[in-house]
């Protein structure tokens, strides 16, 4: 991973971190409204914000230290706690994967440059692969067709 264009990337990715939230989270709910029943909802919240807190913003944290450390291995850990404990709430395989795949094309709408827009394409595949790995492991379901 290119060292300089992963750092600034990352500023980027922390920069946006509010806006990006949002937006994926509405399209979440739209997508998928049978998460709204997996929120817990609080007085002060309400879907899209909790949907943001809860889930696309530990994302955004997570691609922005596997960015600042170089280290996509940082992923396996927190998707292989996700893939054990999410279904139970009714999380599945496709809203998670839908969540990446519109983070990164979130994160594209930016003005990024040529060795960002490669480091967050790295890392979008990264993440999409292991999800796909951790999803047909033997302990689990397999992968919806």
């Amino acid at each position: 991973m290119d060292e300089v264009a992963a750092t600034q990337l990352a500023r980027r990715v922390e920069e946006h971190r509010q806006v990006i939230a949002e937006r994926v989270a509405t399209r979440l709910l739209r997508a998928f409204p049978e998460l709204t029943h997996t929120l817990r909802l609080e007085e002060n919240y309400g879907p899209v914000e909790r949907m943001a807190e809860v889930a696309v913003r530990p994302l955004s944290d997570l691609i922005r230290a596997m960015l600042l450390f170089d280290a996509l291995e940082i992923a396996e850990t927190e998707l292989r706690w996700a893939r054990g404990v999410l279904p139970r709430w009714g999380v599945s395989y496709e809203h998670t994967t839908a969540m990446i795949r519109w983070y990164f094309e979130e994160l594209n709408r930016l003005p990024l440059s040529s060795a960002e827009r490669t480091v967050a394409m790295e890392v979008e595949r990264h993440l999409l692969h292991l999800m796909i790995r951790l999803y047909r492991s033997p302990n689990h379901h397999k992968v919806p067709a």
